[in-house]
């Protein structure tokens, strides 16, 4: 029976092999380390030591021999909790339980042995990878027995919140980086939207293990981001049959009454609360098909959502409402086909229907119902991942996967004034009449992925060579328009008659769109010591990128090579206290949004603009810039940071950690467009890597974290950052364009000569420069949790805190560019800032303190009954967060500036105030 389950896992083999021979994770396996020494009684290294490491939850055990020097490593084990067992002739036998190994860190065991005629007493503590002199990136990772007892949304976009470093939650900035900059791994596969370069898929909450952020000082393993890259690794399921059910639920009614008012006109902000279950309703569960050899682990989750309502900015205010509706699903099956050799497989699917959102931004805000849209989006994905011991010396990885998502957005509701097109109000800086987006976009992704790891020793030190290559192809396909596909700008519009006094109209072309592009990188690393106190991991990538347009004209075309090398110092040679740094040069990939804007067929890009001539809309001109109106660049970069850290990091026992890190980081070869007329006064666009386009960032990050001790979970930061530079677009911004042209506002003379002001001083000069609205100079994050069983009742207690600097903004006009010689409005828009780029700071900081509160009640053979409650901000401090009116102006003359300058920093809108308190609770059966 023995030989056939033997024959039966190796037949399994090639299977797997020939479904993951042309992929595998270059970037992130689920694979952990667990290494360590053996030593006697005086503290002498003991060679050729049976080292056996057990899963204490899948039952699958690994052999190993200490060398020399008496050290074992077991390399890429699957994450979970070991028990080690040492044996030797002629010395007792030892077992360390409860060592913990996690995706990407080593965990070091020491070992000690006795000689069989002396007893002593062994303490079983087990470790846990606080420190780690292997792996010096800057990371947060957060497991589910952690996160799972805070007071936080239902994502993993909100445990990539409590990370230093990171502003925001689910679209985050991350060291300076912008919102696109970022990476989203699930068991490694990249999810990242092929086509913003934000995230691209949720997932059941209860099906995530754990989640990893990595900010800064990563390897050269990791590519395509400069911004943060997340990982989130899914259960597996154990031998031990495993699941539950939860029913959670909130009430809008519950919840504490909206205390701000109109900071305009005085009017009371509180909204109408609707007494309305919002329920989820999640099932979860796993355990062995075949006992210490496969296992599986689903859930299916259902939420149903209906936010309060929430006002517009508009003239008159309207109110509204968003219901969602998410059916998620995920399943995963876990194999160890022999001892050294793992394999598993998982689908998921995550759509959401009934977003509202307003896309015009906050800037410029959607001011009525007509201007917002409606949004249904969703992902599914696949990956099988192989990795293995191959002899004494390799390792090998292996994934492939296929992930796909789409979004379908439609207006709100339609207006009947032109068809439900658009209008831009100059006099209040708000959209009116119609939505941002009408149509469809699908995006798909398909990864292929291999490495392999060398293990030698050389010149008495030991090394780990890895060698990786990751193939990604991606699509973006756009199918999307304005409503009517038309634009109106208008010196005014009345919100109640809809009466309009026109300024401009622009009549976009519209039809389908498809863009591709490739990615091929190449990466070796080693780790690798220098005596027993110095570790270095050094390494480079080189990635070739290629994209075209949708007619296959070639948009991208470009070779990057990145080094990488950190290193940490042991000072006192204990792996306790460590000085680590690291320096190295990260590239973004150039998004699929750059290859759509060569589209033949581009998305909103290409119209007929039409200038108001006192009765009529009279034809101005053509701006065209897809296909052979819009030449690609293939001599372009891919924007860079070049990055340098250094830091000091302490082991407190067993399961504590500090540290405090300083980052540096430094942008080049920004990526813009340039805009000019021709001499036939036709708008000329050139892409290029802007030299006068900068951002940087330095911040110092402190750092504490205990965990798994004495039914404590402690995490806390405190960040001091700046970040600052004149580009912060995703693409392309306004920067270098028309610098030679003259700009007009009709509502504010104040500005240069009667309203007409040099272009290069609205788009190239000083003013342009400064500090984003993400930038954060203070921040401090506190999350923690404490259980405690009294018999068959457990009680936990969490908290989630945070303090942070309130957001930039800036007194600012839109400006339309004249063409050259006349006082015509091209009708090209742009943003004038009376100071430099984020010279205001909202006043105050923002706090918020969230609780939460869980009883459980075990019953028969330990199945768990209970009930959990949440309160959100539980302090109700409602603060201004965020402000609607931005316009400014230098003259007092008109009745609209002296309005513009009494309104200035003012907010109107619920939204731009802290949520009110409020509640959530669940019923809980698990076993």
């Amino acid at each position: 029976m023995r030989q056939w389950k033997r024959l039966r896992s190796l037949a399994i083999l090639p299977l797997v092999l020939f479904l993951s021979a042309s992929a595998t994770l270059a970037q992130t396996a689920q694979v952990g380390t667990l290494a360590g020494e053996v030593k006697d009684q005086s503290g002498a290294l003991l060679p050729g030591v049976s080292v056996v490491a057990q899963n204490q939850e899948k039952g699958f055990s690994r052999t190993e021999v200490t060398d020399a020097q008496g050290r074992f490593r077991f390399p890429v084990m699957p994450p979970g909790v070991y028990s080690i067992t040492a044996t030797l002739g002629g010395f007792q036998p030892v077992t360390l339980p409860n060592n913990l190994v996690e995706t990407e860190r080593t965990t070091n065991v020491a070992v000690g042995l006795s000689i069989e005629s002396v007893s002593t007493e062994v303490t079983v503590t087990g470790e846990a990878p606080i420190v780690d002199a292997t792996n010096t990136v800057v990371q947060s990772r957060m497991r589910s027995e952690d996160y799972q007892k805070l007071p936080i949304g239902r994502s993993y976009l909100t445990v990539i919140g409590q990370a230093p470093g990171v502003v925001g939650t689910t679209n985050v900035n991350s060291h300076g980086a912008l919102t696109a900059d970022n990476q989203y791994l699930m068991d490694g596969v990249d999810t990242t939207d092929t086509t913003t370069g934000t995230f691209g898929s949720n997932l059941n909450y209860e099906s995530i293990q754990e989640v990893s952020v990595y900010t800064s000082g990563v390897s050269a393993e990791y590519g395509r981001a400069v911004g943060a890259i997340v990982n989130v690794v899914t259960k597996s399921g154990t031998n031990k049959p495993e699941g539950g059910f939860k029913y959670i639920f909130s009430n809008d009614d519950w919840n504490a009454q909206n205390t701000a008012t109109n900071q305009v006109n005085g009017a009371s902000l509180e909204r109408v609360k609707f007494d309305q279950i919002n329920p989820v309703y999640s099932l979860f569960g796993g355990g062995p098909i075949w006992k210490d050899h496969a296992w599986f682990y689903g859930t299916y989750e259902k939420q149903e959502n209906t936010t309060p309502r929430t006002q517009t900015p508009g003239q008159v205010v309207e109110e509204y409402q968003q219901t969602t509706e998410s059916p998620f699903w995920t399943v995963r099956f876990t194999g160890q086909l022999a001892s050294n050799h793992n394999v598993w497989v998982k689908f998921t699917d995550s759509p959401t229907n009934g977003f509202v959102n307003n896309y015009w931004g906050a800037a410029t805000p959607s001011a009525e119902l007509f201007a917002l849209t409606f949004q249904d989006q969703g992902a599914d994905h696949w990956a099988t991942q192989y990795s293995g011991v191959l002899g004494n010396s390799w390792t090998a990885e292996a994934m492939f996967a296929s992930y796909s998502s789409f979004i379908d957005v439609y207006p709100f509701s339609n207006s009947p004034l032109d068809n439900g097109a658009p209008h831009f109000n100059q006099a209040d800086n708000k959209y009116y009449n119609g939505a941002t987006f009408d149509g469809r976009v699908e995006r798909p992704r398909k990864q292929a992925i291999l490495a392999a790891s060398y293990y030698r020793t050389l010149g008495g030190n030991a090394h780990n060579f890895k060698f990786g290559y990751d193939w990604q192809g991606l699509e973006s396909s756009n199918d999307f328009r304005y409503p009517n596909n038309q634009l109106f700008t208008d010196l005014a519009f009345n919100q109640v008659t809809r009466q309009v006094t026109p300024f401009g109209r622009q009549d976009f072309d519209s039809g389908a769109s498809t863009s591709s592009g490739d990615i091929h990188a190449f990466y070796v690393r080693d780790k690798f010591e220098v005596g027993r106190r110095l570790f270095f991991e050094a390494g480079f990538r080189f990635e070739r990128q290629t994209g075209s347009s949708d007619i296959g004209t070639t948009t991208v075309d470009t070779n990057t090579l990145s080094p990488r090398l950190s290193g940490s110092y042991d000072i006192a040679g204990t792996g306790k206290s460590l000085i680590v740094g690291s320096y190295g040069r990260f590239y973004q990939s150039i998004i699929q949004t750059f290859s759509d804007e060569f589209s033949a067929v581009p998305q909103q890009a290409n119209y007929n603009n039409y200038r108001w001539d006192g009765t009529q809309y009279v034809f101005t001109g053509r701006v065209e810039v897809g296909g052979s109106g819009f030449d690609p660049n293939l001599d372009l970069k891919p924007t860079h940071v070049n990055e340098a850290t250094i830091g000091f990091q302490q082991q407190l026992g067993r399961n504590m950690g500090a540290g405090v890190r300083y980052i540096h980081r430094t942008w080049g070869n920004l990526i813009d467009d340039v805009l000019t007329f021709d001499a036939d006064d036709n708008i000329v666009r050139t892409v290029q890597n802007y030299e006068p386009a900068e951002r940087s960032y330095r911040g110092v990050e402190f750092t504490f974290e205990r965990r798994l001790s004495n039914n404590w979970f402690t995490s806390a930061s405190y960040t001091y950052a700046k970040t600052e530079g004149n580009h912060f677009a995703t693409v392309f911004s306004a920067l270098g364009d028309f610098v030679n042209e003259r700009c007009i506002t009709t509502v504010d003379p104040g500005i240069g000569t009667n309203g007409i002001v040099p272009c290069g001083d609205v788009n190239d000069g000083p003013r342009a420069f400064g500090l984003p609205a993400n930038d954060r100079p203070h921040n401090v994050k506190l999350s923690g949790t404490y259980t405690r069983r009294f018999g068959r009742v457990g009680l936990t207690g969490g908290a989630v805190a945070q303090a942070v600097s309130k957001a930039t903004t800036s007194k600012q006009r839109q400006v339309t560019v004249l063409f050259p010689g006349t006082t015509i409005s091209s009708g090209q828009p742009y943003t004038y800032f009376y100071e430099s780029r984020g010279a205001d700071r909202i006043d105050g900081t923002l706090y918020t303190f969230d609780a939460s509160f869980e009883a459980t009640f075990y019953t028969v053979r330990d199945i768990q009954v209970g009930f959990k409650s949440e309160i959100f901000e539980l302090f109700n401090p409602q603060k201004q967060g965020a402000i609607n009116n931005t316009a400014w102006c230098e003259s007092t003359a008109s009745a609209a500036c002296q309005t513009a300058r009494a309104n200035y920093g003012t907010a109107t809108v619920r939204a731009s105030f802290q949520n009110p308190r409020s509640y959530r609770f669940s019923a809980i059966v698990r076993f």
